[in-house]
């Protein structure tokens, strides 16, 4: 795991914060009980490091972090968290509650499909990735770029593409050209997916500016209309709805 890879000695406290982080997440979900049965930790340690009273050993605490750290596991925890309103919106809001294991999941992913691609850059659109893109660019540890529907100052310089968000609207994007350079190495995050325009949009835009989009992970896919951007970029959704 990148963002907590190193277990040299220097990290081996952070590696113990970050299981007591990751417990505390969980029980926002799960009784003591629960979390005892799902861990196969006393109910009584739990509540312990919970507390904060104790902090477990590294030993205990990679323990905790590779159960935790299942594909299977995160899916199931965060599909549920995922919410389906009547008229059509797809609510991710909840997970970024759980920061730590949705980096986590988020990281699997990375490694999953693009794994082996070098990276140098996190790029999403304004506004309702930023917070996923935000925790991927901690996660990977690299630079974030963020696209916007506006400028920030007529003193700056900016690329720009067209993005058609309904029949008869048209709104631009702006990337700034002192934020990409022709050596990058782009990985595109967003929260769900629908249609593919906003992800191809951008897609053109950084390319426009000579970066390389490596891929694109979103959090959620909905409908198939999507898949017709595929050739043109690989997009990786987490969960397909």
């Amino acid at each position: 795991m990148i963002f907590i890879s190193a277990y040299s000695k220097d990290k081996e406290l952070r590696i113990r914060l970050l299981a007591v982080d990751l417990l505390k997440e969980l029980k926002n979900s799960y009784t003591y009980k629960e979390l005892s049965k799902l861990l196969n930790i006393q109910e009584s340690l739990l509540c312990r490091y919970v507390n904060g009273n104790t902090i477990p050993s590294e030993v205990h605490s990679k323990e905790i972090l590779d159960k935790i750290r299942n594909e299977e596991f995160l899916i199931k925890f965060f599909y549920n968290k995922i919410s389906f309103r009547e008229d059509g919106y797809i609510d991710t809001s909840s997970l970024l509650f759980y920061p730590n294991m949705l980096k986590m999941l988020i990281e699997i992913y990375y490694q999953k499909y693009l794994g082996r691609k070098e990276i140098s850059k996190i790029a999403t659109i304004a506004v309702n990735g930023i917070p996923f893109a935000t925790l991927t660019a901690e996660a990977l540890a690299k630079p974030l770029i963020i696209m916007k529907k506006h400028k920030d100052s007529i003193h700056l310089e900016y690329l720009d593409e067209n993005l058609k968000e309904s029949e008869g609207i048209v709104t631009s994007i702006y990337l700034r050209k002192d934020y990409i350079n022709r050596d990058d190495k782009v990985l595109l995050i967003d929260d769900v997916i629908r249609t593919g325009t906003t992800i191809h949009v951008a897609y053109k835009l950084l390319s426009k500016g000579g970066a390389d989009v490596v891929g694109a992970i979103t959090i959620a896919a909905v409908g198939k209309e999507w898949i017709k951007h595929a050739n043109t970029i690989n997009i990786y959704p987490i969960f397909r709805l």
